[in-house]
Formats: structure tokens, C-alpha cells, sequence
């Protein structure tokens, strides 16, 4: 299990001043993206920040395609 912590010593902090995050060790590309911008949010930024900041929270199907033929490429499994 691995952690992703915020934490500030602020004197004049009034809000969280620890933010811990539990996460498996093997989590994507995609699921480090979306604990990110939860955590983001936990820190106390707007969702039109971090929806700006970060962009889409999921992958479209665009970008599942892509990433089948980068790998399919780089296996050396790709046929035109």
C-alpha cells in the first residue's frame, strides 16, 4: 500500500493541515490522475480548477485505441 500525503505547516492555517491518501502500489496512469485531483480537491481547489488544470478525469475511447496500437507497436504485433 503506498501514500500520498499533503501536509503544511502554516501557523495561519485554518483547514487541514494533513491530507493522507492510502493507494495500491500498482495503480495506472489514470487512477495516480484521478487520486491527483482528488486530492486536489481535498486541498480545497475548485472542480473548474482542477478540471482546467487536469483535464478529463477518464480516458475516452480515443485514448484506449491509441494506447492498444502503441503497445501492439511496440510488441512488434502491429499490422497495417
Amino acid at each position: 500500500m503506498a501514500k500520498i500525503i499533503f501536509i503544511t505547516e502554516d501557523s495561519e492555517n485554518r483547514e487541514a493541515s494533513e491530507i493522507e491518501f492510502k493507494v495500491p502500489n500498482d495503480l495506472d496512469i489514470w487512477e495516480y490522475k484521478r487520486v491527483c485531483m482528488r486530492m486536489a480537491g481535498a486541498m480545497g481547489y475548485t472542480n473548474l480548477s482542477i478540471k482546467k488544470a487536469f483535464g478529463h478525469e477518464y480516458r475516452d475511447e480515443s485514448d484506449i485505441e491509441t494506447t492498444k496500437k502503441l503497445q501492439a507497436l511496440y510488441s512488434g504485433s502491429y499490422a497495417l
